[in-house]
């Protein structure tokens, strides 16, 4: 009611010349409590555009300072109850009130502007002041700061605080929806795809919905881009976890290809982990991995690639002895790897795993181990490490030349021509370290050895120029060997080492060509 009464007072404030003509103070012709009521300040807005009209204008050569101290007054009361009503802003009807009052200060603003600069050429230079009003320029310039000092700009700078905070969440939601958002394949159709994970879907489609699903993921993938991968990255997860051998297994496959389209920073982050969980999986998913353990592993960084060094020896570990082939694997890759890390790191780590291999008891698995042999000194040589070279042929010697049985003793002289054959060391080197043992085996008691010692020698050695060029002091002592083994109780022996070969076998003939 304070308010009510206040705007009444500032509506009939008793000066004439804000009444309409023809009203008086008792408000003959209006109802006693039209001022009284909220619904007069409701819209249709009352027009005062007709009362400040009303307002004496002083002619310019004959200034009225009297009017000054009405104009200040009218524009001070006007404030004083748009400050009284700022504690009730909560209300919608004093909301009204108050644009209502804005809009009236502002009307009285503008209508004394143009006056003021209307008395400014006539006016003396000395500034003018006000009698009636003292300190007019004053209050008018603390008028101008009022709206500074009052708390409505507090008001309004916490809610320009909010719109900020606003306008930050909605960018970040807006940036947030992009990435949700992608133009490659229709949106229904990638949602169709990503629904393929969905247990309900595996009951009612199909039993095998989710081994599709991961058997298409990195085509999806490649067809999206990396740029996009967030939108395949938990049902890969999903499918990486999923029950079914069969679905990890086709994951395991593929996981290289999908490492290719992401790229090193999302291949770290995310397939690695997934990487790792299949390596301690069933071998049925192990296998999948390791045939493609090369592609997958030089896509790391070193330091990353590195701590596989010590996982590669559980691959000799299976979950059936008799599953050879993944022996046979595992000797394949390690060729490939080699070239991955360095000499040191192939010595303390890979080294012990080519030994165990080539002792296996399948055959196929020792004899792609013996290239593993082979390769490995190539490395080591290649990279000027001989005292390396030199420890790992010592090594060599003691578990196959010296084996108690007849296959160790076998496979020395198969990697000692496999070693001709692929030159993978010099040959003074050969000479020096190697030769002397092998021709140790002419005296062997299992005939399968000096067999394949004749052939060692007579298909492969005495064919190389290193061993043809005339003055070799190491020739004689060879064709010694093969002229005792010529008279060798074994008939076998006897036949390969006197009869020529048919055809001269080069760098490039397989050792199991050379052995047929």
């Amino acid at each position: 009611m304070d308010n009510i009464t206040g705007i009444s007072t500032l509506e009939d404030d008793g000066n004439p010349s804000r009444r309409p003509q023809g009203s008086s103070v008792s408000g003959e012709g209006r109802q006693p409590d039209a001022f009284n009521s909220f619904l007069f300040w409701r819209s249709p807005l009352p027009d005062i555009s007709e009362e400040l009209e009303l307002l004496p204008v002083e002619s310019p050569m004959e200034p009225d300072l009297s009017a000054v101290p009405k104009s200040c007054l009218a524009s001070r009361d006007i404030e004083k109850v748009l400050q009284s009503l700022q504690g009730h802003l909560d209300d919608p009807d004093v909301q009204a009130q108050v644009e209502v009052l804005s809009a009236a200060l502002r009307a009285a603003e503008l209508d004394s502007s143009p006056q003021e600069e209307d008395k400014q050429p006539i006016e003396e230079p000395e500034p003018t002041t006000c009698t009636a009003c003292p300190n007019t320029e004053e209050e008018a310039h603390s008028e101008q700061t009022a709206p500074s000092e009052d708390p409505i700009p507090e008001n309004e700078t916490s809610v320009s605080n909010d719109s900020v905070q606003e306008e930050e969440d909605t960018m970040n939601e807006e940036e947030e929806e992009q990435c949700r958002v992608q133009d490659v394949v229709p949106q229904p159709l990638l949602d169709q795809y990503l629904s393929m994970t969905d247990p309900v879907r595996a009951q009612t489609v199909d039993t095998e919905i989710t081994k599709h699903c991961a058997y298409s993921l990195p085509g999806v993938a490649l067809t999206l881009g990396r740029q996009n991968w967030h939108f395949l990255k938990d049902t890969y997860e999903t499918l990486a976890a999923d029950v079914q051998w069969k679905v990890r297994r086709t994951l395991a496959f593929s996981i290289h290809e999908l490492a290719v389209i992401l790229g090193d920073k999302l291949t770290a982050a995310d397939l690695v982990p997934i990487f790792n969980g299949f390596l301690k999986d069933l071998d049925e998913v192990r296998i999948g991995v390791l045939k493609h353990l090369y592609d997958f592993l030089k896509l790391l960084h070193a330091d990353m690639r590195r701590d596989y060094l010590y996982q590669l020896q559980e691959f000799l570990t299976t979950d059936n002895i008799r599953n050879w082939r993944f022996r046979y694997e595992l000797a394949e890759q390690l060729i490939l790897i080699l070239e991955l890390y360095s000499p040191k790191d192939i010595y303390d780590y890979l080294r012990v795993i080519a030994l165990t291999l080539c002792s296996d008891k399948v055959s196929e698995v020792r004899w792609i181990s013996f290239k593993l042999i082979v390769a490995i000194l190539r490395k080591f040589y290649s990279n000027g490490e001989t005292e390396l070279g030199i420890n790992f042929i010592n090594e060599l010697i003691v578990q196959f030349r010296h084996s108690n049985k007849w296959v160790g003793r076998q496979a020395f002289a198969f990697i000692c021509q496999a070693v001709v054959q692929e030159e993978c060391m010099p040959a003074e080197q050969f000479v020096a370290h190697l030769l002397p043992s092998l021709l140790s085996l002419a005296s062997d008691p299992v005939p399968n050895v000096r067999v394949l010692l004749a052939k060692a020698l007579k298909q492969t050695l005495l064919e190389t120029a290193y061993f043809t060029s005339l003055g070799h002091p190491h020739l004689e002592a060879v064709e010694k060997t093969v002229q005792a083994m010529q008279l060798d109780r074994d008939q076998d022996v006897r036949f390969f080492s006197a009869t020529e070969p048919k055809r001269p076998l080069n760098s490039s003939t397989s050792l199991e060509q050379s052995v047929d």
